[in-house]
């Protein structure tokens, strides 16, 4: 295996870029463990994939969330199919703006908040460093100048829906589908999870991010450090049991 070719997902740089808190250390907790996770997926194409109720519907609802942010944006903005790469990065990006995703003009990350309550924080919290770094790979596999996080709340689909239902009947432990608290308690759950009853001008939040040459090549200078601890971590790992033996 040539660890010296490994690229690193934009997805992966918000742990790569921690830094260590052992003076002299290069290589912290937190960005180990993300090599760690690189390094089984690379050798053993092994990949945990963590699927959270959030997960699934931003992943149902995401062209109604780009149809909106095209709306409010007042441009068509498509969703990328093409998984880009360098010598560095590798990444997906959601949407761009320009003639192809090789040379955009704009790169946004879409976002589709789970309910109200954890879309309205987003107004007042300062943008998310995984995420601006996330960007900025996206910038640097694209040529984008700038783009932004794209928080969007649009409604669950009703299989969602429907099942939340389902779960909301268990714990509540009643004997049918007719009981009257449960019927109450549903018709609230089913409006914390829809809201088209809200103007779509006040369904979006976007973090607009500026692309960051600084940023992108303390990146790209951290990657042979990277490449060298996966080779190191490999050699450790293979010595334990020599296979000549």
């Amino acid at each position: 295996m040539d660890w010296s070719k490994v690229k690193f997902r934009a997805s992966s740089w918000g742990n790569l870029l921690t830094e260590s808190r052992t003076k002299g250390e290069v290589i912290g907790a937190t960005c180990a463990k993300e090599l760690i996770k690189i390094y089984n997926q690379v050798l053993y194409g092994r990949k945990k994939d963590i699927v959270t109720k959030q997960m699934e519907k931003g992943k149902q609802v995401e062209q109604d969330s780009i149809d909106l942010f095209s709306v409010l944006e007042g441009k068509m903005f498509y969703k990328n199919e093409d998984y880009l790469e360098n010598e560095w990065f590798s990444g997906h990006p959601d949407i761009f703006s320009g003639d192809n995703i090789q040379n955009a003009e704009e790169v946004h990350d879409i976002k589709s908040s789970w309910e109200l309550d954890t879309f309205m924080p987003k107004l007042i919290e300062d943008i998310d460093k995984a995420y601006e770094a996330q960007l900025n790979v996206y910038f640097d596999l694209t040529g984008a100048k700038s783009g932004s996080i794209a928080y969007c709340l649009v409604s669950a689909p009703p299989n969602i829906v429907e099942s939340e239902k389902k779960s909301l009947l268990w714990r509540m432990d009643v004997a049918t589908e007719l009981n009257p608290q449960y019927i109450k308690a549903s018709q609230e759950l089913e409006k914390l999870m829809t809201f088209d009853d809200i103007d779509y001008h006040e369904r979006v939040i976007k973090k607009p991010i500026q692309r960051n040459d600084e940023l992108i090549q303390k990146m790209k200078d951290k990657v042979p450090v990277l490449r060298e601890w996966l080779h190191n971590f490999h050699e450790k790992h293979m010595n334990q049991y020599p296979k000549d033996l």
